[in-house]
C-alpha cells in the first residue's frame, strides 16, 4: 500500500496512535502530514532505512491510512462493486489489489481488500473516503465501520520479516494470509503487505494495545523504524503511483487532470473482462483511447525536480511528477506525465528550470509495468495479482 500525498498545508496534525512510541526513537525530529495525522519523514537517515527495508527488516507506522471494516452477507458483492479488487473471488485469508473508479472510470485512489471470514472484510485506501463508501452501501446488507481513528497499525517489511515476528513473540502472525483474532475484547487484523517492492506483515492493534507491540518489536528484534521518504524510494523502484502527486483523484479536479487505469499503468487492476465493477462500462467504451499516459524513466543523473520538463526530439511533451534517488541503481528514478503517443527508448529531462541543462532518461520496467504488459500480451484477460 502507498501512502496518500503529503498535507502541506496542515499546521497542526492529529499524532497517530503510535507517534509517542514513534517519536522515542527519532533521532531526525522530521515530521510531516498524511491525511491529517502526523508521520515521520526521517528516524535516522534514509539511506540506513532504505538499506535495512532491502536486507533485514523494517517498522512503520502505518496509521495515517483510511480503513474500513466491512461485514454482511452482501459484504463481497458490495466491495466487487465499489472497487475493482476481486473481493468475490477471494477465499478466507487472501487479499487482492484494486482501484476506485468515478462513474467515468476514471481513477480516485489505490485500494487493498482482505478476506478475514466468510462476511467480513478490511479495505484499505490510501486516503478517506467515508462519504463515498457509505453512499455505495445504501441499499444493501451490509455494515461498513470507519476503524481509522479507532486502531493503530504498523508495518514491518523486508527480507527477515518472520525472523522479526519471531523474536516479538507473534509466531502465529501469517506472512501470507490475514487473519483476524480478539484481544482484551477487541477485534485485531493481520494481512500481508507490499511496499513497493518489498513485502511485510501489517498488524492492526486496538490503539490502546499498539505501543506494546510496538516496543516488543523494536526492542526484541532488528527491525528499524523507516519513515516515509526511503519509503518513497521503494514506491518509485517498484512503478506505484501516488495519490496526490503522479496523479489527481478524479473526484477533486477538472476532467483536465483525470486518469484512466490505462493512462496510469494500472489497466491490470482494472480488468473488464472480470465482474462488474462501477465504472466498467465506461472504460469498455474509453479502452485503447488513451490521451496521457505516466512511465518511469531513469535518469543518468543525480537530480532533478518535479516538474521538470520531458523532451523528446526538441518538443516538450510533458513532465515529471515525482522522483528520487534510488542507491540500489545508482540513478534518479521518476514518473513523468507524457503525451499516450509519445514512445521512445529515450527521452530528454530538464534538470530544474526550463533552458537549464538537459539529461538522458530511459524508461525501465518496474513491478507495475512488468504486470501491466503481461496483462497486454494477454490480450485483456485480467492477471492474478493476489498477494
Amino acid at each position: 500500500m502507498i501512502f496518500a500525498t503529503e498535507d502541506i498545508f496542515v499546521d497542526a496534525p492529529r499524532p497517530t496512535p503510535l507517534y509517542a512510541a514513534a517519536a522515542s526513537v527519532s533521532e531526525a525530529n522530521l515530521w510531516t502530514s498524511v491525511n491529517g495525522w502526523t508521520a515521520a519523514r526521517v528516524y535516522s537517515s534514509v539511506a540506513e532505512e532504505y538499506d535495512a527495508a532491502r536486507n533485514n527488516a523494517v517498522i512503520g507506522d502505518f496509521g495515517p491510512m483510511a480503513r474500513y471494516a466491512v461485514r454482511g452477507n452482501d459484504a463481497a458483492q458490495f466491495l466487487a462493486r465499489l472497487t475493482t479488487a476481486p473481493a468475490i473471488s477471494l477465499h478466507i485469508g487472501e487479499g487482492a489489489r484494486g482501484l476506485l473508479l468515478t462513474d467515468e472510470g476514471h481513477v480516485i485512489d489505490l485500494a487493498e481488500v482482505s478476506r478475514l471470514s466468510e462476511e467480513l472484510f478490511l479495505v484499505t485506501f490510501p486516503g478517506p473516503h467515508a462519504r463515498r463508501v457509505d453512499l455505495a452501501a445504501r441499499g444493501m446488507d451490509v455494515e461498513v465501520q470507519d476503524i481509522s481513528s479507532d486502531v493503530a497499525a504498523l508495518g514491518i517489511m523486508g527480507p527477515q520479516t518472520g525472523s522479526a515476528l519471531n523474536a516479538a513473540g507473534l509466531k502465529s502472525v501469517s506472512e501470507t494470509f490475514a487473519a483476524s483474532s480478539v484481544l482484551r475484547g477487541v477485534e485485531t487484523a493481520t494481512r500481508p503487505l507490499q511496499f513497493g517492492g518489498i513485502q511485510g506483515v501489517e498488524l492492526i492493534f486496538p490503539k490502546d494495545e499498539a505501543l506494546t507491540i510496538w516496543e516488543r518489536i523494536i526492542r526484541r528484534s532488528m527491525a528499524r523504524p523507516i519513515g516515509l521518504d526511503a519509503m518513497e524510494i521503494l514506491r518509485l523502484e517498484s512503478g506505484v503511483p501516488r495519490s496526490g502527486l503522479d496523479f489527481i483523484p478524479a473526484d477533486r479536479r477538472s476532467s483536465a487532470t483525470k486518469r484512466t487505469p490505462e493512462e496510469l499503468g494500472l489497466a491490470h487492476l482494472a480488468p473488464l473482462d472480470g465482474g462488474w465493477f462501477n465504472g466498467r462500462r465506461a472504460l469498455r467504451k474509453s479502452a485503447g483511447r488513451p490521451e496521457r499516459r505516466l512511465i518511469s524513466l531513469s535518469l543518468d543523473a543525480e537530480e532533478t525536480v518535479p516538474g521538470a520538463g520531458v523532451y523528446l526530439a526538441g518538443k516538450n511533451i510533458g513532465r515529471i511528477t515525482s522522483c528520487g534517488w534510488s542507491p540500489s541503481r545508482k540513478r534518479v528514478l521518476a514518473f513523468a506525465d507524457i503525451g499516450a503517443a509519445c514512445h521512445s527508448p529515450e527521452f530528454e529531462v530538464s534538470m530544474a528550470m526550463p533552458g537549464e541543462k538537459r539529461v538522458l532518461a530511459k524508461p525501465f520496467e518496474t513491478t507495475e509495468s512488468a504486470l501491466e504488459r503481461q496483462f497486454s500480451s494477454e490480450q485483456g484477460r485480467a492477471t492474478d495479482f493476489r498477494r
